[in-house]
């Protein structure tokens, strides 16, 4: 038998009501999208190699990931886009850096609680 699982199946009515209620009024689209800037093995790189050196330029982010500058380019402003990164340009070099302290403690705690899960792939 499963012990992960309930043995009978008992709905407490008033617990899914308040739950249910509850999530009527949220909207989750930009939950579902930070989700997404975290679901890509790249992004993961681009976020660490940010937060271990504040800012790179596009050219080794694609060296870190070995990956082509476009394809690069194609994550980071998918991250720019939702408030993940930002960028400044220093003549023909691109720099990019997380966009605020909100993003770099968010980073650091994803990297901190990954290094306690066991997870298996």
């Amino acid at each position: 038998m499963d012990t992960d699982v309930c043995a009978t199946n008992i709905i407490h009515k008033e617990k899914v009501a308040i739950i249910k209620n509850n999530l009527n009024d949220k909207d989750l689209s930009s939950l579902l999208v930070l989700g997404k800037c975290f679901v890509d093995s790249s992004r993961i790189k681009i976020f660490y190699a940010l937060e271990t050196y504040k800012e790179m330029c596009v050219c080794d982010l694609a060296a870190i990931l070995d990956a082509s500058i476009a394809t690069t380019s194609h994550h980071l402003r998918f991250l720019k886009k939702h408030g993940m990164t930002k960028s400044r340009k220093d003549g023909k070099m691109v720099y990019y850096s997380l966009a605020n302290e909100d993003v770099l403690s968010a980073i650091r705690a994803f990297l901190k609680l990954s290094e306690s899960l066991s997870v298996k792939s």
